[in-house]
């Protein structure tokens, strides 16, 4: 497990242990929960991307067996930036 996994999950008990407003001796119980949740995180985004890439694949067998040209190129997202006003 990554250390940025292993903070998620940290912080997650923790704020688990505030919401319960702050119980002595159940720590172990507000991390067994925490490391819970992140399995459930980290299996939906695994499903997420295999879904996708599934849908990519036939999106790309479609497009070929259409004669469509398809970018290889990925696409990198733009990011919009705002300006606050001083006034």
């Amino acid at each position: 497990m990554s250390e940025r996994d292993y903070d998620w999950i940290a912080r997650r008990a923790y704020s688990l242990w505030e919401e319960e407003g702050r119980p002595h001796g159940r720590d172990d119980a507000h991390w067994q929960t925490a490391l819970s949740d992140w399995e459930t995180l980290q299996a939906a985004a695994t499903q997420t991307t295999e879904k996708s890439g599934r849908r990519i694949a036939q999106a790309q067998v479609s497009a070929a067996e259409e004669g469509l040209v398809i970018n290889e190129e990925p696409v990198q997202p733009t990011r919009k930036t705002t300006r606050s006003r001083k006034g």
